[in-house]
């Protein structure tokens, strides 16, 4: 009994005496969160806790292309092409790894993107034989209602505003933000910014009754939503209170949010720009001002049957822009 006792505690003191790995911390990677089928990028790891005279090795994976990385070493870039043929969300997984360490994992996503007519954005109603102006390489397509013509996608102007997440690729997708002061400015010649007249004119146009300037557009989000998909996922699931989309319009809206844009920097860009809303909101400026600081917009709100009025910063609120033009 003695000796049993004696190789029990003598076990317990190996248990209590068993090395804790210390873990790697920090890794980190940058890279942008939309890209074109068929580009190359570059991944370089960062922000590591590394060890002293330890050498550390980085794996990296992406899914779904199940490409593995032979282990790399400190400041090696790995390289990946994407496929040239899907539009599609990767998960990209950097792993470091490093004798007498618990490793550590960081992943971000990439989204393969394609700008154009039913490329990224499906399902708008727009067909390649409507009405259209070419600007800029962009193809807007337009319509009449009434007595006006309105675009039938976001003006995606260069020369002001901002992409989403500030990411060119996706400037002609979902179209540009800008700020009031840029938006009435911005459309092409021959189109300028509607004004809340245009806009009332629209809902009236639609069977929405309009009770004075600046009120709620009641019922009119089915007829002017596009039920459309972005790389084969609906942008918006079905909603009792508005009902089946129909963009009876042919106006084919999307809810790509809003953005604050904060201060415009010396390069003449938005770095702290702060993107919301995307997949909830529609927002575009009106022409009309409500004081020197302030604009009107109009904006829906996924899930909700009616178009609001709103007023934002006319500096610092970035909406999308509806360019218009006057017909006989």
């Amino acid at each position: 009994m003695l000796a049993a006792f004696v190789s029990v505690m003598a076990a317990c003191k190996k248990d209590d005496e068993t090395e804790v790995l210390p873990s790697l911390s920090g890794l980190y990677f940058n890279s942008q969160n939309y890209i074109a089928p068929g580009e190359a990028v570059r991944f370089s790891p960062g922000g590591l806790a590394e060890p002293e005279g330890v050498e550390v090795g980085y794996v990296w994976k992406i899914d779904p292309s199940k490409v593995v990385s032979d282990t790399l070493e400190k400041g090696a870039i790995f390289v990946h092409w994407f496929p040239k043929d899907s539009l599609q969300t990767y998960t990209v997984t950097c792993s470091a790894v490093a004798d007498g360490y618990y490793g550590t994992s960081y992943s971000r996503t990439i989204t393969a993107v394609k700008s154009g007519l039913d490329q990224s954005i499906t399902g708008t109603g727009i067909k390649s034989t409507d009405p259209k102006l070419t600007v800029g390489g962009v193809d807007y397509y337009y319509t009449r209602i009434g007595n006006l013509e309105w675009f039938r996608n976001n003006l995606a102007v260069t020369t002001a505003g901002v992409p989403y997440v500030n990411e060119e690729i996706m400037s002609d997708i979902y179209g540009r933000y800008y700020n009031y002061n840029d938006a009435v400015t911005a459309c092409p010649e021959g189109w300028r910014l509607p004004s809340e007249e245009d806009w009332m004119s629209l809902a009236e146009a639609i069977e929405s009754p309009v009770s004075d300037k600046y009120s709620v557009f009641e019922n009119v989000a089915a007829k002017l939503y596009a039920d459309a998909s972005f790389n084969g996922e609906l942008m918006q699931q079905y909603w009792p209170e508005v009902g089946d989309i129909t963009n009876e319009s042919k106006l084919s809206m999307l809810p790509v949010g809003f953005v604050n844009l904060g201060n415009l920097d010396n390069a003449g860009t938005y770095p702290g720009a702060s993107f919301n809303g995307a997949l909830e909101y529609t927002v575009f400026w009106t022409a009309d001002k409500y004081d020197d600081e302030m604009a009107y917009y109009r904006y829906m709100i996924t899930g909700l049957p009616d178009m609001f009025p709103g007023k934002g910063d006319v500096n610092t609120f970035g909406a999308s822009v509806r360019c218009v033009r006057d017909v006989e």
